[in-house]
């Protein structure tokens, strides 16, 4: 009853047109990507749509639903793109805010390298206006084609290089809290400040302490000079040094990616321990100099030096071909996961070996292929795409070993895919103390626990 209150006061609000709560089109939000949910619809499932779905225009727009949404207690979650591999955007029966309508490009400022957007533009937009103008936001993930701004931020994801991740890029930002009241947080156009940096408050909170609705976000101009390297290794250790020594060495950005045996013979079809680096920057000089000091590096660590055609073959498969590799195995009666996980230098070879070994172990596992994704100055992702019989109990035996290696390892189960349904129960044991005291500014902050309830939080 309260729910069919809540519709009609939101139909007479933002007209019938923007609430969906029948049909196709409430069918079209029934999940995000979360593999479970994919999954299940392949084996035949069916999976419950949402009660309705809301499609505010404008700020003021979902100011006025959140504050309904106290008013007769109807939680909500806030929906993007659905690119959301951890069930972050899944309804979970809770009505969808879908932020498309909020897409505008608000400001842009060449001098001071910054791009104002609202949250429901979506990133290969936004990037397509700015390299027409001859800038970007250097921020290319794989769900590069569906991500919104929002969903970024709320997810904390990353693009594909260690300098990419969404905290990097955002100055500020506009939330709604949980109660509807809107907040700025961030420096802003300070560019730095000494007071408590609200911002990572919200990044990576999945809409459970309110709903992003505007960004002012870094730019920089393109760079279109570069060079690419390809090494093999013997082994993962040797490539690992290899890499550490490249974080010590080189200012960032890293474009690097450090397939094993395994990942490189089915993603590039080539059977060996390969690194695929891409040097990118505005001066010719600097490139090949740096490019130099990384040939050395890879020489002193055992490496060879390949074809550098190999770091164009995969971003062909990594923006392109990942997609019909997924159908193929799909075709086969196999099902693919993703997982991604980080630590620092010295436990990453330990890391590297539970997850290869420890995961093929698990009944069910066809193949694990991991990869170095992300290299920081302490440490590195380590990705993984686990190929797996079309099993849910496999999938759930996966991730339950998945956080025994990481816990035993001292590693994170989330760089950045975010947290959702999927990884509540095991992120809530690796926040420790930080997860109470994360329950305690929810509690403060959604007073009704209306926000995305069951994820996170």
């Amino acid at each position: 009853m309260e729910l069919v209150k809540f519709l009609k006061d939101i139909e007479e609000l933002l007209g019938k047109d923007n609430v969906i709560s029948e049909g196709h089109g409430l069918s079209m939000f029934r999940r995000d990507w979360w593999s479970i949910l994919m999954l299940r619809e392949a084996l035949g499932h069916s999976l419950d749509s949402p009660p309705a779905v809301i499609r505010p225009g404008s700020i003021n727009d979902a100011i006025n639903v959140v504050k309904l949404a106290n008013k007769y207690g109807i939680c909500l979650v806030p929906y993007g793109g659905g690119s959301s591999v951890v069930g972050g955007a899944y309804h979970n029966g809770c009505v969808v805010i879908d932020m498309s309508r909020l897409n505008k490009i608000l400001d842009f400022s060449e001098e001071d390298l910054t791009i104002t957007v609202e949250a429901g533009a979506k990133m290969i937009n936004v990037e397509k206006w700015l390299n027409e103008r001859g800038y970007t936001l250097d921020y290319h993930p794989q769900s590069f084609q569906l991500l919104t701004v929002g969903g970024a931020i709320g997810h904390g994801s990353t693009g594909s290089h260690s300098a990419s991740n969404i905290e990097e890029l955002v100055l500020s930002m506009d939330i709604l809290l949980p109660n509807g009241d809107p907040v700025s947080v961030g420096p802003g156009t300070y560019v730095r400040v000494s007071w408590p940096d609200m911002r990572r408050l919200f990044i990576g909170s999945e809409g459970a302490l309110g709903i992003v609705v505007r960004a002012t976000l870094r730019v920089k101009p393109l760079a279109n000079y570069y060079v690419d390297r390809a090494f093999v290794f013997n082994n993962i250790v040797s490539a690992i040094k290899f890499a550490r020594d490249m974080a010590i060495r080189l200012p960032g950005p890293y474009r690097v990616v450090i397939h094993d045996k395994d990942s490189s013979k089915l993603m590039i079809g080539e059977d060996m321990f390969v690194a695929l680096i891409r040097i990118r920057r505005h001066d010719e000089e600097l490139v090949n100099a740096e490019a130099s000091i990384v040939s050395k590096l890879a020489r002193h660590h055992g490496g060879s030096e390949v074809s550098q055609d190999l770091v164009k073959r995969w971003r062909i498969v990594f923006a392109k071909d990942y997609e019909s590799q997924l159908m193929q195995l799909v075709n086969q009666g196999l099902w693919v996961e993703t997982i991604d996980t980080a630590t620092t230098w010295s436990r990453l070879p330990g890391l590297y070996a539970g997850i290869k070994g420890e995961l093929k172990e698990v009944d069910g596992v066809i193949y694990v292929l991991p990869r170095i994704t992300h290299i920081y100055l302490n440490g590195a992702s380590l990705y993984s795409v686990v190929v797996l019989r079309q099993d849910e109990n496999t999938y759930w035996r996966i991730w339950h070993k998945t956080f025994e290696i990481t816990s035993k390892v001292g590693a994170t189960i989330t760089h950045h895919h975010g947290t959702g349904l999927l990884k509540r129960d095991y992120v809530k044991l690796e926040m420790n103390q930080q997860w109470e005291l994360l329950r305690k500014i929810k509690d403060v902050l959604d007073v009704n626990m209306i926000m995305n309830p069951g994820k996170i939080l």
